[in-house]
């Protein structure tokens, strides 16, 4: 009897086992669980994280749940987005305080009110443009999301970097909590530097906070860094138009080092000192020690980070071998150039990478290593070498090349862009025209 209780215990236990299994939930679609890019961020030397301005809008409505998912699936660690609080108090994803260029009726007709006119019950009611919206864009399916459910269907895949929050971040903070859910987004703070420090110091789960800085005044920018740094924040979000300000000098962005990171929008000239939002800006910003990028062409930027992994891989191993170089019978000239070069690729490989840095360092490298000459046999320590103005030379070259090829790219998505804004605008006006034309 004792056996055949046991022996029907253990079917009862393998049994709810395989239920367990089919029906648990995987841990990364779990409220709160923990992304990648929350532990990268806490670390000021990782890798470049890559941040979705309101998601993939070339085929989605701006902040929608589809387009932060898409923005996901095409490498994103963050998605940025814009809140605002609805007549009841839901916090919303909308860039835009009035309703009229994202949201339409049931019945197609523009929606002229703010979003603090509304209660969420109407305002779900509304459907999206695609796109950026405006007149010519297609009516989607897709509605205005809450932040609660936008963090819920990012949560185990990307990071929320909400702006527009710090008015009422008190109350995001509460509901965040109690949803398990702070894990899965990031503050940006629009307060001043004190009031940051102070409201991380205050709760009892440090919220993961981006601190804000505009403007161009050496001492204020380094008192904004330091002071929220120190209070708990894992970096700032720099921004001016002034394409030659001190946000991208050393005496600024030194602050960050080995205490923080520096985030930069790309996505406006007015943010970034006039850089383009493309691989020539974003190989400008890296170079000089920014680590988090926001950017409207996501695709593009985590194929940048993707070489830019590449050419530091290229590096570490070229760096290997020429150290295993026996330059014992080589010039003293030679052996030098290899030595200098060996030493300013590891520096690359420690620094604020780029690809066009880490490209000139391998190549610096592997020059230093083919240059490499035989002592004569009378012992004159002289053959041939090369110069640092050959080697300046053939880099700026790699280096040319490298920017024509984006030249053409971005040029050719402008054009493709343009074809696109022409096919809408022709759509639109035969829409138009069929609507004018008289019923027979």
């Amino acid at each position: 009897m004792n056996r055949s209780f046991a022996r029907k215990t253990l079917c009862i236990v393998a049994v709810l086992a395989v239920l367990f299994s089919l029906f648990a939930v995987p841990a990364s679609a779990e409220a709160g669980a923990v992304v990648p890019a929350y532990t990268a961020l806490k670390n000021p030397t990782g890798e470049l994280i890559a941040v979705s301005k309101y998601g993939d809008t070339e085929n989605f409505p701006e902040q929608s749940l589809e387009a932060l998912l898409a923005a996901s699936d095409a490498g994103a660690d963050m998605v940025y987005v814009t809140v605002r609080k609805t007549a009841d108090g839901c916090v919303v994803l909308l860039a835009d305080e009035n309703l009229s260029r994202m949201c339409v009726d049931s019945l197609g007709n523009v929606v002229e009110k703010n979003v603090s006119e509304v209660g969420y019950h109407e305002l779900s009611e509304y459907h999206l443009r695609n796109s950026t919206g405006s007149l010519h864009e297609k009516i989607t399916d897709s509605t205005v999301p809450t932040l609660i459910d936008a963090a819920k269907a990012l949560s185990g895949r990307a990071l929320l970097l909400v702006d527009g929050a710090w008015a009422f971040r008190d109350e995001i903070y509460d509901a965040l909590s109690r949803e398990n859910l702070l894990n899965s987004v990031v503050f940006l703070a629009n307060g001043e530097k004190k009031e940051v420090k102070n409201w991380i110091a205050e709760k009892p789960t440090m919220p993961l906070v981006l601190s804000s800085y505009h403007g161009h005044v050496v001492f204020s920018a380094k008192s904004v860094i330091s002071k929220t740094l120190s209070g708990g924040a894992i970096g700032t979000l720099l921004s001016t138009s002034n394409q030659y300000g001190v946000l991208f000098g050393n005496r600024v962005l030194k602050e960050f080092t080995d205490k923080g990171r520096a985030a930069i929008d790309m996505t406006d000239p007015a943010l970034c000192g006039k850089r383009e939002d493309n691989a020539i800006g974003w190989n400008d910003v890296t170079a000089r020690g920014y680590s988090i990028v926001i950017t409207n062409n996501i695709t593009e930027l985590c194929e940048y980070r993707a070489r830019v992994a590449l050419q530091k891989e290229r590096l570490s191993d070229a760096l290997d071998a020429a150290q295993a170089v026996d330059v014992t019978l080589c010039s003293t000239q030679s052996a030098n150039a290899l030595k200098t070069a060996i030493s300013e690729g590891k520096a690359a490989l420690t620094a604020p990478a780029s690809e066009s840095s880490l490209l000139a360092a391998k190549y610096k490298l592997h020059t230093a290593v083919e240059g490499l000459t035989n002592l004569p046999s009378g012992g004159e320590k002289t053959g041939a070498t090369v110069t640092p103005g050959k080697i300046a030379t053939v880099v700026l070259v790699v280096v040319a090349l490298i920017v024509l090829e984006i030249v053409l790219e971005t040029a050719r998505r402008k054009k493709n862009r343009k074809r696109k804004q022409q096919r809408a605008a022709r759509r639109a006006q035969n829409t138009a025209e069929g609507q004018n034309r008289p019923n027979l």
